[in-house]
């Protein structure tokens, strides 16, 4: 009996360690999680909204659309399987209004709900998508190795705020891990020039490069 009560004692220990492990607030400049997609019957407008003029989509290093780039340098990131829903609804060029978490520190929104005033469609975040219900976007085609040489237009953060690369002023989005592109920020400013070699993709939406190599570049 001893022992089982003592067992009971550490597991709720345990429990309670973890739990007071997952409640630590995210480290200086991060985001809090990103929200998981809306509840069933939730609404979006629940949430806190920005808008601005979408200029660009967000693209993995796979190549896959993962948000949009407003005009401001906001970048605004949703899950990837909603890739296809967004290039359907939203247009570079048009107004849109997003519903989600923003950065402390950066500017990055995690979006719950993406509006385009143009075509009137909104896309919402309902979470993981059922088993076979929507697959994963194929990849977009075959990677190839690639180099970029220019100015940085600004840096490139991930749904939670980690710095993960930099868009040049000819629109190439160059990724590369967190930690890396941490060590790197300087090259990674807004008016930096720089030069990276790795292995991208041409989309219709847009080149990015998975750098393998990123150096800092004279100035033209």
């Amino acid at each position: 009996m001893l022992r089982s009560r003592l067992s009971v004692l550490v597991a709720t220990g345990l429990l309670l360690g973890l739990g007071a492990a997952d409640a630590q607030p995210p480290p200086p400049g991060m985001a809090p999680p990103p929200p998981p997609g809306l509840a069933p019957g939730t609404d979006p407008a629940q949430w806190p909204q920005i808008s601005g003029q979408v200029t660009a989509f967000s693209l993995t290093p796979r190549g896959d659309v993962d948000g949009v780039i407003l005009a401001d340098g906001t970048e605004v990131h949703m899950p990837p399987h909603l890739g296809p829903a967004l290039l359907r609804g939203i247009r570079i060029g048009d107004q849109v209004t997003i519903r989600g978490l923003r950065a402390y520190a950066v500017p990055v929104v995690q979006a719950v709900a993406i509006s385009d005033a143009a075509t009137g469609q909104t896309v919402v975040d309902t979470g993981p998508p059922g088993p076979g219900l929507a697959p994963f976007p194929p990849f977009p085609g075959p990677a190839q190795p690639m180099t970029a040489t220019g100015r940085v237009r600004m840096a490139l953060y991930g749904p939670r705020g980690d710095l993960n690369g930099a868009m040049l002023e000819d629109g190439t989005q160059i990724h590369l891990p967190p930690p890396e592109a941490a060590s790197m920020a300087g090259v990674l400013t807004p008016g930096a020039t720089l030069s990276a070699s790795g292995i991208g993709l041409v989309t219709p939406y847009g080149r990015v490069m998975d750098a393998q190599q990123i150096l800092p570049a004279p100035r033209p």
